[in-house]
Protein backbone atom coordinates (compact mmCIF):
# COMPACT_ATOMS: atom_id res chain seq x y z
CA UNK A 1 0.00 0.00 0.00
CA UNK A 2 2.69 2.39 1.08
CA UNK A 3 4.46 1.52 -2.54
CA UNK A 4 1.34 2.08 -4.40
CA UNK A 5 1.12 5.65 -2.58
CA UNK A 6 4.75 6.27 -3.36
CA UNK A 7 4.34 5.68 -7.17
CA UNK A 8 0.92 7.43 -7.27
CA UNK A 9 3.37 10.79 -5.87
CA UNK A 10 6.27 10.13 -8.02
CA UNK A 11 4.03 10.09 -11.16
CA UNK A 12 2.15 13.62 -9.46
CA UNK A 13 5.50 14.85 -8.91
CA UNK A 14 6.87 14.33 -12.87
CA UNK A 15 3.38 15.32 -14.06
CA UNK A 16 3.92 18.97 -12.06
CA UNK A 17 7.92 19.31 -13.43
CA UNK A 18 6.84 18.69 -17.00
CA UNK A 19 4.08 21.37 -16.81
CA UNK A 20 6.53 23.71 -15.10
CA UNK A 21 8.78 23.12 -18.09
CA UNK A 22 6.36 23.59 -20.67
CA UNK A 23 5.72 26.80 -18.89
CA UNK A 24 9.01 28.23 -18.71
CA UNK A 25 9.67 27.49 -22.56
CA UNK A 26 6.27 29.06 -23.56
CA UNK A 27 7.56 32.28 -21.98
CA UNK A 28 10.79 32.28 -22.92
CA UNK A 29 9.64 31.48 -26.74
CA UNK A 30 7.15 35.04 -25.91
CA UNK A 31 10.09 37.11 -24.59
CA UNK A 32 12.66 35.79 -27.29
CA UNK A 33 9.92 36.83 -30.37
CA UNK A 34 9.11 39.89 -28.52
CA UNK A 35 12.25 41.03 -28.43
CA UNK A 36 12.95 40.40 -31.78
CA UNK A 37 9.80 41.72 -32.84
CA UNK A 38 11.13 45.17 -30.99
CA UNK A 39 14.42 45.48 -32.58
CA UNK A 40 13.28 44.53 -36.22
CA UNK A 41 10.62 47.32 -35.94
CA UNK A 42 13.26 49.69 -34.27
CA UNK A 43 15.42 48.50 -37.26
CA UNK A 44 13.11 49.67 -40.05
CA UNK A 45 12.42 52.48 -38.26
CA UNK A 46 15.92 53.82 -37.87
CA UNK A 47 16.31 52.86 -41.92
CA UNK A 48 13.32 54.87 -42.64
CA UNK A 49 14.18 57.53 -45.42
CA UNK A 50 12.09 60.46 -45.34
CA UNK A 51 9.54 60.81 -48.41
CA UNK A 52 9.28 64.29 -47.84
CA UNK A 53 11.04 67.31 -45.42
CA UNK A 54 9.53 70.52 -45.35
CA UNK A 55 12.34 72.19 -44.89
CA UNK A 56 14.26 71.15 -48.08
CA UNK A 57 13.15 73.76 -51.10
CA UNK A 58 13.37 72.89 -54.64
CA UNK A 59 14.88 75.73 -57.03
CA UNK A 60 14.14 76.07 -60.73
CA UNK A 61 15.10 78.42 -63.67
CA UNK A 62 15.29 77.78 -67.28
CA UNK A 63 18.25 79.25 -69.58
CA UNK A 64 17.49 79.88 -73.76
CA UNK A 65 20.35 80.02 -75.53
CA UNK A 66 20.67 81.05 -79.13
CA UNK A 67 23.26 81.11 -81.90
CA UNK A 68 24.68 84.16 -83.65
CA UNK A 69 23.15 87.33 -84.50
CA UNK A 70 25.12 89.03 -87.41
CA UNK A 71 24.36 92.05 -89.62
CA UNK A 72 25.25 92.21 -93.35
CA UNK A 73 25.39 94.79 -95.81
CA UNK A 74 21.60 93.48 -97.25
CA UNK A 75 20.22 93.70 -93.67
CA UNK A 76 21.71 97.37 -92.91
CA UNK A 77 19.52 98.20 -96.22
CA UNK A 78 16.40 96.60 -94.78
CA UNK A 79 16.94 97.57 -91.24
CA UNK A 80 17.00 101.76 -92.30
CA UNK A 81 13.79 103.78 -92.25
CA UNK A 82 15.37 106.92 -94.60
CA UNK A 83 11.88 108.85 -93.45
CA UNK A 84 13.92 108.79 -89.95
CA UNK A 85 17.65 108.49 -91.02
CA UNK A 86 17.65 105.20 -88.19
CA UNK A 87 17.88 102.23 -87.96
CA UNK A 88 15.45 99.68 -86.33
CA UNK A 89 15.84 95.60 -85.74
CA UNK A 90 13.06 94.71 -84.03
CA UNK A 91 10.98 92.84 -86.39
CA UNK A 92 13.89 90.36 -86.79
CA UNK A 93 13.12 88.79 -83.19
CA UNK A 94 8.83 89.35 -83.13
CA UNK A 95 8.50 85.57 -84.14
CA UNK A 96 10.70 84.44 -81.25
CA UNK A 97 10.21 87.46 -78.69
CA UNK A 98 7.98 84.78 -76.37
CA UNK A 99 10.53 82.40 -76.25
CA UNK A 100 13.21 84.87 -75.35
CA UNK A 101 11.02 86.75 -72.42
CA UNK A 102 9.51 83.15 -71.36
CA UNK A 103 13.02 82.43 -70.18
CA UNK A 104 14.35 83.47 -66.80
CA UNK A 105 17.92 84.15 -68.47
CA UNK A 106 18.24 84.33 -72.19
CA UNK A 107 21.47 84.50 -74.44
CA UNK A 108 23.16 84.92 -77.83
CA UNK A 109 26.24 85.25 -79.69
CA UNK A 110 26.97 89.04 -80.72
CA UNK A 111 28.76 88.14 -84.33
CA UNK A 112 29.50 92.11 -84.56
CA UNK A 113 31.10 95.06 -83.04
CA UNK A 114 29.10 98.50 -81.98
CA UNK A 115 32.13 100.78 -82.87
CA UNK A 116 29.77 103.75 -83.83
CA UNK A 117 29.72 105.80 -87.04
CA UNK A 118 31.91 108.60 -86.01
CA UNK A 119 35.27 106.62 -86.87
CA UNK A 120 34.33 103.19 -88.85
CA UNK A 121 31.53 103.25 -91.55
CA UNK A 122 28.74 100.76 -90.75
CA UNK A 123 29.82 97.50 -92.02
CA UNK A 124 29.88 93.79 -92.68
CA UNK A 125 32.07 91.26 -94.17
CA UNK A 126 34.38 90.61 -93.75
CA UNK A 127 35.01 93.32 -90.55
CA UNK A 128 31.84 94.20 -88.93
CA UNK A 129 30.42 96.93 -87.41
CA UNK A 130 26.39 97.14 -86.68
CA UNK A 131 24.52 100.19 -85.16
CA UNK A 132 23.41 100.65 -81.66
CA UNK A 133 19.93 100.01 -82.61
CA UNK A 134 21.28 95.88 -83.03
CA UNK A 135 21.57 96.43 -79.03
CA UNK A 136 17.96 98.50 -78.84
CA UNK A 137 15.98 95.31 -80.37
CA UNK A 138 17.76 92.41 -78.46
CA UNK A 139 17.39 94.14 -75.40
CA UNK A 140 13.56 94.62 -76.44
CA UNK A 141 13.02 90.93 -77.15
CA UNK A 142 14.00 90.09 -73.92
CA UNK A 143 17.81 89.19 -74.22
CA UNK A 144 19.62 89.46 -70.98
CA UNK A 145 23.16 88.21 -72.14
CA UNK A 146 25.06 88.44 -74.73
CA UNK A 147 28.75 87.24 -75.63
CA UNK A 148 31.18 89.97 -76.88
CA UNK A 149 34.03 87.24 -77.78
CA UNK A 150 34.34 85.90 -81.28
CA UNK A 151 36.72 86.27 -84.23
CA UNK A 152 34.99 89.48 -85.52
CA UNK A 153 35.79 90.95 -82.11
CA UNK A 154 38.17 93.09 -82.92
CA UNK A 155 37.17 94.04 -86.32
CA UNK A 156 37.44 97.87 -85.35
CA UNK A 157 40.46 97.47 -82.74
CA UNK A 158 40.46 99.06 -79.80
CA UNK A 159 37.33 101.46 -80.00
CA UNK A 160 35.34 98.55 -81.41
CA UNK A 161 35.94 96.41 -78.46
CA UNK A 162 35.81 99.44 -75.58
CA UNK A 163 32.56 101.14 -77.48
CA UNK A 164 30.64 97.72 -77.78
CA UNK A 165 31.01 96.95 -74.08
CA UNK A 166 30.57 100.35 -72.71
CA UNK A 167 27.34 100.30 -74.88
CA UNK A 168 26.13 97.53 -74.33
CA UNK A 169 26.75 98.21 -70.26
CA UNK A 170 24.26 101.42 -70.70
CA UNK A 171 21.88 99.23 -72.13
CA UNK A 172 21.93 96.74 -69.27
CA UNK A 173 22.82 93.77 -71.10
CA UNK A 174 25.40 91.20 -68.99
CA UNK A 175 28.58 90.42 -70.79
CA UNK A 176 31.16 87.94 -71.25
CA UNK A 177 34.06 87.12 -73.43
CA UNK A 178 35.37 90.61 -73.06
CA UNK A 179 36.17 93.11 -70.12
CA UNK A 180 37.14 96.50 -70.06
CA UNK A 181 39.87 96.27 -67.04
CA UNK A 182 42.47 93.45 -66.69
CA UNK A 183 41.89 93.23 -63.01
CA UNK A 184 37.83 92.54 -64.07
CA UNK A 185 37.08 88.79 -63.64
CA UNK A 186 36.97 86.67 -66.92
CA UNK A 187 33.28 85.28 -65.76
CA UNK A 188 29.80 86.57 -64.22
CA UNK A 189 28.52 84.27 -61.53
CA UNK A 190 24.31 84.93 -61.71
CA UNK A 191 21.66 84.26 -59.48
CA UNK A 192 18.93 83.21 -61.73
CA UNK A 193 16.29 82.30 -58.93
CA UNK A 194 18.57 81.43 -55.85
CA UNK A 195 20.59 79.22 -58.83
CA UNK A 196 24.24 80.36 -59.19
CA UNK A 197 25.14 80.30 -62.58
CA UNK A 198 29.00 80.81 -63.52
CA UNK A 199 29.40 81.70 -66.96
CA UNK A 200 32.13 82.47 -69.20
CA UNK A 201 33.30 82.72 -73.19
CA UNK A 202 36.21 82.03 -75.23
CA UNK A 203 37.10 82.29 -78.77
CA UNK A 204 39.47 80.63 -81.12
CA UNK A 205 42.05 82.78 -81.87
CA UNK A 206 45.57 82.61 -83.34
CA UNK A 207 49.11 82.84 -80.76
CA UNK A 208 52.10 83.39 -82.57
CA UNK A 209 55.15 84.41 -80.63
CA UNK A 210 53.32 85.50 -77.64
CA UNK A 211 51.17 87.72 -79.66
CA UNK A 212 46.98 86.96 -80.23
CA UNK A 213 45.33 87.32 -83.59
CA UNK A 214 41.18 87.47 -84.30
CA UNK A 215 40.36 87.57 -88.27
CA UNK A 216 43.63 87.97 -88.91
CA UNK A 217 44.01 90.85 -86.84
CA UNK A 218 47.05 91.38 -83.78
CA UNK A 219 45.16 92.09 -80.43
CA UNK A 220 46.79 95.61 -79.38
CA UNK A 221 48.97 95.13 -76.30
CA UNK A 222 46.11 96.93 -74.56
CA UNK A 223 43.19 94.71 -74.92
CA UNK A 224 45.75 91.03 -75.47
CA UNK A 225 44.86 90.67 -71.66
CA UNK A 226 41.44 91.79 -71.75
CA UNK A 227 39.76 89.28 -74.10
CA UNK A 228 38.99 85.79 -73.62
CA UNK A 229 40.98 83.71 -75.96
CA UNK A 230 42.62 80.23 -76.61
CA UNK A 231 44.91 79.10 -78.60
CA UNK A 232 43.18 76.65 -81.59
CA UNK A 233 46.22 75.00 -82.58
CA UNK A 234 47.22 73.25 -79.41
CA UNK A 235 44.49 71.47 -77.47
CA UNK A 236 45.94 71.01 -74.23
CA UNK A 237 47.11 75.00 -74.13
CA UNK A 238 43.26 75.72 -74.96
CA UNK A 239 41.98 73.32 -72.25
CA UNK A 240 44.62 75.41 -69.41
CA UNK A 241 43.33 78.59 -70.54
CA UNK A 242 39.26 78.02 -70.51
CA UNK A 243 40.56 75.84 -67.19
CA UNK A 244 42.12 78.85 -65.30
CA UNK A 245 38.58 80.73 -65.22
CA UNK A 246 36.44 77.59 -65.04
CA UNK A 247 38.08 76.28 -61.90
CA UNK A 248 37.57 80.30 -61.00
CA UNK A 249 34.01 79.30 -60.68
CA UNK A 250 33.46 76.43 -58.80
CA UNK A 251 31.52 78.45 -55.83
CA UNK A 252 28.86 78.63 -58.84
CA UNK A 253 26.03 75.32 -58.58
CA UNK A 254 26.04 75.10 -62.13
CA UNK A 255 29.20 75.84 -65.18
CA UNK A 256 28.27 77.49 -68.26
CA UNK A 257 31.18 78.04 -71.00
CA UNK A 258 30.11 79.50 -74.32
CA UNK A 259 32.83 78.45 -76.75
CA UNK A 260 33.44 80.07 -80.61
CA UNK A 261 35.54 77.06 -82.33
CA UNK A 262 34.98 74.74 -84.89
CA UNK A 263 34.96 74.75 -88.67
CA UNK A 264 32.74 76.88 -90.57
CA UNK A 265 29.58 75.24 -92.31
CA UNK A 266 30.92 72.05 -91.02
CA UNK A 267 27.80 70.62 -89.89
CA UNK A 268 29.63 68.02 -87.49
CA UNK A 269 31.73 68.67 -84.91
CA UNK A 270 35.74 68.23 -85.32
CA UNK A 271 37.61 66.00 -83.18
CA UNK A 272 39.23 69.33 -81.15
CA UNK A 273 35.77 70.32 -80.17
CA UNK A 274 34.96 66.87 -78.84
CA UNK A 275 38.29 66.45 -77.25
CA UNK A 276 37.84 69.98 -75.87
CA UNK A 277 34.39 69.03 -74.38
CA UNK A 278 35.40 66.18 -72.80
CA UNK A 279 38.20 67.31 -71.01
CA UNK A 280 35.87 70.13 -69.87
CA UNK A 281 33.30 67.54 -68.74
CA UNK A 282 36.31 65.68 -66.93
CA UNK A 283 36.97 69.23 -65.22
CA UNK A 284 33.14 69.54 -64.01
CA UNK A 285 31.87 71.91 -66.77
CA UNK A 286 27.61 71.40 -67.15
CA UNK A 287 27.01 73.03 -70.33
CA UNK A 288 28.75 73.95 -73.31
CA UNK A 289 27.52 76.23 -75.69
CA UNK A 290 28.81 76.21 -79.36
CA UNK A 291 29.31 78.74 -81.96
CA UNK A 292 30.96 80.04 -84.98
CA UNK A 293 30.17 77.55 -87.67
CA UNK A 294 27.12 79.15 -88.83
CA UNK A 295 25.40 75.85 -89.16
CA UNK A 296 23.97 73.59 -86.45
CA UNK A 297 25.69 70.82 -85.42
CA UNK A 298 25.20 67.72 -82.99
CA UNK A 299 23.45 68.46 -79.55
CA UNK A 300 24.60 65.88 -76.87
CA UNK A 301 25.35 64.56 -73.38
CA UNK A 302 28.69 63.30 -72.48
CA UNK A 303 29.99 61.78 -69.43
CA UNK A 304 33.11 62.23 -67.54
CA UNK A 305 35.82 59.59 -67.60
CA UNK A 306 35.26 58.67 -64.07
CA UNK A 307 31.48 58.65 -64.43
CA UNK A 308 30.88 61.20 -61.93
CA UNK A 309 29.59 64.25 -64.21
CA UNK A 310 27.19 64.81 -67.45
CA UNK A 311 27.51 67.60 -69.70
CA UNK A 312 25.55 69.04 -72.28
CA UNK A 313 27.01 69.80 -75.35
CA UNK A 314 25.68 71.92 -78.31
CA UNK A 315 28.55 72.00 -80.88
CA UNK A 316 27.01 74.50 -82.60
CA UNK A 317 23.73 76.91 -82.31
CA UNK A 318 23.87 78.32 -86.05
CA UNK A 319 22.69 81.31 -87.14
CA UNK A 320 19.93 83.39 -85.34
CA UNK A 321 20.25 85.91 -87.75
CA UNK A 322 22.59 86.84 -90.96
CA UNK A 323 22.05 87.19 -94.29
CA UNK A 324 24.06 84.13 -95.44
CA UNK A 325 21.27 82.03 -97.60
CA UNK A 326 21.33 78.85 -99.74
CA UNK A 327 22.14 80.71 -102.56
CA UNK A 328 25.20 81.92 -101.05
CA UNK A 329 26.91 79.72 -98.93
CA UNK A 330 24.38 76.91 -98.57
CA UNK A 331 21.18 75.71 -97.07
CA UNK A 332 22.20 74.93 -93.96
CA UNK A 333 23.30 78.69 -93.18
CA UNK A 334 19.83 79.38 -93.02
CA UNK A 335 19.01 77.01 -89.92
CA UNK A 336 19.22 78.05 -86.72
CA UNK A 337 18.33 76.50 -83.01
CA UNK A 338 17.25 77.87 -79.41
CA UNK A 339 17.67 75.26 -77.02
CA UNK A 340 15.79 75.95 -73.69
CA UNK A 341 17.53 74.49 -70.64
CA UNK A 342 15.39 73.72 -67.43
CA UNK A 343 17.67 73.43 -64.35
CA UNK A 344 17.36 72.53 -60.90
CA UNK A 345 19.13 73.04 -57.05
CA UNK A 346 17.69 71.27 -53.67
CA UNK A 347 18.57 73.59 -51.00
CA UNK A 348 20.14 70.78 -48.79
CA UNK A 349 22.54 70.12 -52.04
CA UNK A 350 25.32 71.88 -53.24
CA UNK A 351 25.30 71.75 -57.34
CA UNK A 352 22.26 72.21 -59.51
CA UNK A 353 21.71 69.78 -62.39
CA UNK A 354 19.72 70.21 -65.70
CA UNK A 355 16.87 68.45 -66.44
CA UNK A 356 15.59 68.86 -69.41
CA UNK A 357 16.32 70.36 -72.58
CA UNK A 358 13.81 71.71 -75.42
CA UNK A 359 15.49 72.12 -78.93
CA UNK A 360 13.53 74.64 -81.12
CA UNK A 361 14.64 74.69 -84.56
CA UNK A 362 14.47 78.30 -86.43
CA UNK A 363 14.88 79.23 -89.76
CA UNK A 364 15.56 83.09 -90.93
CA UNK A 365 12.52 84.23 -93.10
CA UNK A 366 13.64 86.61 -96.26
CA UNK A 367 11.47 88.23 -98.56
CA UNK A 368 10.56 91.37 -100.42
CA UNK A 369 7.66 93.49 -99.16
CA UNK A 370 7.55 95.28 -102.22
CA UNK A 371 10.10 98.03 -101.57
CA UNK A 372 12.86 96.40 -99.72
CA UNK A 373 14.10 93.11 -98.10
CA UNK A 374 12.22 91.70 -94.54
CA UNK A 375 14.08 89.42 -92.40
CA UNK A 376 12.51 87.69 -89.69
CA UNK A 377 13.39 84.75 -87.23
CA UNK A 378 10.89 81.61 -87.38
CA UNK A 379 10.35 79.52 -84.69
CA UNK A 380 9.35 76.16 -86.18
CA UNK A 381 6.87 74.64 -83.84
CA UNK A 382 3.69 75.79 -84.02
CA UNK A 383 1.75 75.00 -87.16
CA UNK A 384 -0.74 77.85 -86.77
CA UNK A 385 2.13 80.83 -86.37
CA UNK A 386 3.29 79.65 -89.38
CA UNK A 387 0.08 80.08 -91.21
CA UNK A 388 -0.22 83.51 -89.98
CA UNK A 389 3.49 84.32 -91.40
CA UNK A 390 3.68 86.58 -94.80
CA UNK A 391 5.50 85.08 -97.22
CA UNK A 392 6.92 81.65 -95.98
CA UNK A 393 7.86 79.35 -98.22
CA UNK A 394 6.78 76.12 -96.42
CA UNK A 395 9.11 73.96 -97.96
CA UNK A 396 12.39 75.51 -97.19
CA UNK A 397 10.77 75.66 -93.54
CA UNK A 398 10.23 71.97 -93.39
CA UNK A 399 13.52 71.08 -94.66
CA UNK A 400 15.36 72.87 -92.43
CA UNK A 401 13.51 71.40 -89.24
CA UNK A 402 14.67 68.09 -90.67
CA UNK A 403 17.95 69.42 -91.30
CA UNK A 404 18.26 70.47 -87.23
CA UNK A 405 16.44 67.44 -86.12
CA UNK A 406 18.54 64.97 -87.61
CA UNK A 407 21.66 66.06 -85.58
CA UNK A 408 19.95 66.31 -82.07
CA UNK A 409 20.56 63.05 -79.77
CA UNK A 410 16.91 62.61 -78.88
CA UNK A 411 17.70 61.48 -74.82
CA UNK A 412 15.96 60.85 -71.84
CA UNK A 413 16.20 65.21 -71.02
CA UNK A 414 16.57 66.19 -74.67
CA UNK A 415 14.24 66.89 -77.02
CA UNK A 416 13.12 68.57 -79.82
CA UNK A 417 9.80 70.02 -80.49
CA UNK A 418 7.37 67.64 -82.57
CA UNK A 419 7.43 69.07 -86.51
CA UNK A 420 4.59 71.33 -87.30
CA UNK A 421 4.31 69.20 -90.74
CA UNK A 422 1.52 66.22 -90.34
Amino acid sequence: MSRKKSRKKRKSNNKLFVIIIIVICSMGVFFIYKGFNKDTKESKTNNTIPIFNENVKTYEASILATGDVMVHSPQLQAQYDYSTGTYNFDNNFKYVKKYIENADYSLANLETTLAGNDVYQYSSYPTFNSPDELADALKNAGFDLLSTINNHSFDKRDLGVNRTLSTLKEKGFDTVGTRENSSDKEYIIKDINNIKVGITSYSYGDVKNDNKYLNGIKISEDWENKMNIFDSSDMDKAFETISSTTDKMKDSDIQVVIIHWGIEYARNETDFQKQLAQKLCDDGVDIIIGSHPHVVEPVETITSSDGKNKTLVIYSLGNYISNQRRETVGAYSEDGLMVNIDISKKSNEKEAKVEKVTCIPTWVNKYNNGYKNVYEIVPIEDESDLNSITSLNKYNVKQSYNNTASLIDNSDIITVVDSPFK
